[in-house]
């Protein structure tokens, strides 16, 4: 328990740091999103058993690097979004191609040909780690290119639900959920439907709180009070603490059912008494999406 906890401040003091560092360019963010990115792919690589499959693996590997990039060096939302659309279809063809190639070698040669149903199994295996958890991941990428004032605010929104979330879910699933009703206990067992809500309404709190002091007291000075009015400010942030709550508590299911499929513990070692990176950012990541994608369409609307 002592080495999760001070794992888990040293995590916190790495993220914080980077975004501490974003006030020199936003790029350093990025390339905190990248590494994010790479070290989970693999570790997802591993736990859906890929490792090995060389050419595959190298094909969702690379996915990350022209979706930085495009942030990057465009500093433009939609550019990025266009590029990182254009680099699935890319590693789609290029996997679809490959199968397709190796098939037809195999029959001609006489060697023993894929069974039918087996036929692409490997480009969906590709694109399902590219979806999840690459894709959901780079919505990290889009926070940060909001703005430069305005992507602390949505960044610090992500982490701060998340992170009341969690702590919520657990503090009084401990105190009210024992021996009570679970929430998914196929899955993690230890989830327990008081904690579940208790980490609902924290996420909430942490919403209002973030409004307070982005919106009402105007901190990091990010121009909400220019885009929005009261109440649909107020709105945003309250489904960014809801929303965000519930999509940090869905992916922490799913990792966990990743997880469970593959007969895993934890996804890595690289975190002493976490596990691995995406053991510590499941939820994290979805809440990110969720802030991000609610943002937009409130922005747009």
């Amino acid at each position: 328990m002592f080495k999760r906890l001070i794992t888990g401040i040293l995590f916190v003091a790495i993220i914080a740091g980077f975004i501490a560092l974003r006030m020199v360019h936003t790029a350093f963010f990025d390339a905190f999103v990248l590494i994010l990115m790479i070290i989970a792919g693999f570790e997802v690589i591993k736990a859906r058993k890929l490792a090995g499959k060389t050419l595959f693996e190298r094909l969702i590997i690379f996915y990350p690097i022209p979706v930085c990039a495009g942030y990057v060096f465009t500093d433009n939302i939609l550019s990025a979004l266009l590029i990182q659309l254009l680099s699935i279809v890319v590693i789609l063809l290029i996997s679809v191609g490959i199968e397709l190639i190796i098939y037809g070698v195999n029959r001609k040669v006489g060697g023993a040909p894929v069974e039918t149903q087996n036929l692409l199994s490997a480009t969906k295996d590709t694109m399902m780690v590219i979806l999840y958890p690459l894709t959901i991941i780079s919505f990290m990428f889009m926070l940060n290119h909001f703005g430069y004032n305005l992507g602390y605010v949505l960044i610090i929104v992500t982490f701060a639900v998340s992170i009341i979330t969690d702590t919520f879910a657990y503090l009084f699933g401990m105190w009210l959920g024992r021996n009570k009703a679970r929430f998914a206990p196929e899955i993690s067992p230890k989830k327990s439907m008081a904690g579940a809500i208790a980490g609902i309404i924290g996420g909430f709190i942490a919403g209002i709180v973030c409004w307070l002091l982005f919106y009402h007291f105007n901190l990091f000075n990010a121009g909400l009070t220019n885009t929005f009015s009261t109440a649909i400010s107020l709105t945003l942030f309250s489904f960014m603490g809801i929303l965000g709550s519930i999509a940090t508590q869905f992916g922490d299911l799913i990792a966990s059912a990743v997880k469970r499929k593959a007969d895993l513990k934890d996804y890595g070692k690289i975190l002493p008494g976490h596990g691995g990176i995406m053991d510590r950012i499941d939820g994290e990541i979805f809440c990110g999406a969720i802030v991000a994608l609610l943002f937009a369409v409130f922005l747009v609307f």
